[in-house]
């Protein structure tokens, strides 16, 4: 997972690229880089580490007068082979892309660089634009939300693209006037540019299957591709930001729904006994940042007041971006501390966004036990996820995946069993996740938790 940026504008494109670029740095934190273009150049700059490590005082000198184009990204894939953007360089034209989704590779090939071995052979027989579009119909099992910026060195102008493919399983938000276009993973971003002063005639998801570009001659659109909608139903639970709105649906609100669902699928204002009121003995309490809205949810349907009783460091990226088991224990202990006043003596009630391995749940659990809580009941908002998502490893580990088929119940009490500190877990079903997102079931992905797949949809 990564979050991309895209800016085309006459007016300081480097600052303004590098305030969106900031935006997305919640979905990807091992690495940072742009690519910056005007008439007659495209530069790469990129390194491992957060936005602000990788730009800080570096970041004004390459933006030169002539710049207006720019793409950027942060990452949170795989750093070998080198960092994001990725460059292709043809007789006629420079191109650097970088992307966030899925292309089919070979073993070790990123996705940008994939998605470059297709264009590379298009581009001997057509120019930039038809290319791009050749290649998204080449790709009928990918997902991808795209940003590129293309020097073409004979006609000595940039263009910046955006492509997002039919499915539109990656969010990609766009704003734009006649003179300017700005894009983003996700709409947050441009919410805060708004704020500090930028203005915008429209301002949109991009529609899945289309493809927007501009250079001088202004701005274009077109729908490459009739679009079949899958929206990864995670973006809303985990990946997303809470002040973010995807194809319309406020993530905040729908993760505050997933709190009222597990309030009522499990019946819990009886099981805590709080009918009449809250109670000494409980604190209902989230695993920060995504697991907040989930806990208001969860304290509404209840009626009772939410408490903090886990502190983040804020510093040490998402730990589900971390394949190594032994490393992502030992990052969440380091990520993780309790308020020993909040759980002491108390059933503690903690609401996250899902479970996938377990390994970081039971850290957390294991270190509110210390901190003296008498029982931990991990409230997850999400289904339980017994299917890796169909562009990762089958083998990948999962926590549920031994138990396919069983009823959320059922579930939660074999997982529970492999997780010690913790003494009952609740899920949502999927058909809660659906309702609470609030689009119809077949613009929704949810393989991970149903097995449905949305590539087997169309031909």
């Amino acid at each position: 997972m990564q979050g991309v940026i895209g800016v085309y504008s006459k007016e300081d494109v480097g600052t303004k690229s590098l305030y969106t670029l900031y935006g997305v740095q919640h979905r990807g934190q091992e690495s940072a880089g742009v690519a910056v273009a005007g008439d007659r150049s495209l530069r790469v700059w990129s390194g491992t580490g957060l936005v602000s490590r990788v730009f800080d005082e570096r970041y004004t000198p390459f933006s030169h007068p002539d710049d207006y184009a720019v793409i950027g990204c942060a990452s949170g894939e795989s750093i070998e082979g080198g960092l994001p953007p990725y460059v292709l360089e043809t007789e006629r034209y420079k191109i650097a892309i970088t992307l966030d989704g899925y292309i089919p590779k070979k073993q070790g090939e990123s996705n940008e660089n994939a998605f470059l071995n297709i264009l590379e052979e298009k581009l001997q027989v057509t120019s930039i634009i038809p290319a791009m579009r050749e290649s998204m119909w080449s790709l009928p099992t990918a997902y991808f939300s795209l940003v590129a910026v293309a020097l073409d060195k004979k006609e000595e102008e940039s263009t910046l693209i955006a492509v997002r493919d039919p499915r539109g399983v990656r969010p990609l938000h766009v704003a734009r006037t006649k003179t300017k276009l700005f894009l983003a993973s996700e709409s947050a971003p441009v919410d805060v540019l708004e704020e500090m002063g930028e203005s915008f005639d429209d301002r949109r998801d991009v529609v899945p299957g289309s493809m927007i570009y501009m250079n001088k001659e202004g701005i274009r659109e077109e729908q490459v591709i009739e679009p079949h909608p899958a929206h990864c139903a995670f973006e809303w639970v985990y990946f997303g930001r809470p002040d973010s709105v995807l194809e319309g649906k406020s993530v905040h609100v729908a993760r505050k729904n997933l709190g009222h669902a597990l309030v009522k699928t499990h019946g819990l204002k009886r099981l805590y006994s709080v009918e009449k009121g809250p109670k000494s003995y409980l604190a209902i309490i989230p695993v920060p940042d995504s697991g907040r809205s989930v806990c208001t949810g969860v304290a509404e349907g209840l009626g009772v007041p939410a408490d903090e009783g886990i502190i983040k460091n804020a510093y040490l990226g998402r730990t589900y971006l971390i394949y190594d088991p032994s490393f992502r224990k030992t990052a969440s202990d380091l990520k993780h501390n309790v308020i020993r006043a909040t759980v002491g003596g108390k059933k503690i009630a903690i609401c996250d966004d899902s479970i996938v391995r377990g390994t970081v749940s039971e850290s957390v659990a294991k270190s509110l036990r210390k901190a003296g809580a008498t029982e931990v009941d991990y409230l997850v908002s999400y289904a339980p996820i017994v299917n890796p998502c169909f562009s990762d490893p089958a083998d990948k580990p999962l926590a549920a995946k031994p138990f396919k088929g069983k009823s959320i119940e059922e579930i939660g009490r074999l997982v529970a069993k492999g997780l010690p500190s913790i003494d009952h877990i609740l899920y949502n079903t999927p058909e809660n996740v659906v309702e609470a997102i609030g689009l119809p079931l077949e613009k929704i992905c949810t393989f991970c938790i149903t097995g449905v797949n949305p590539f087997r949809k169309v031909e």
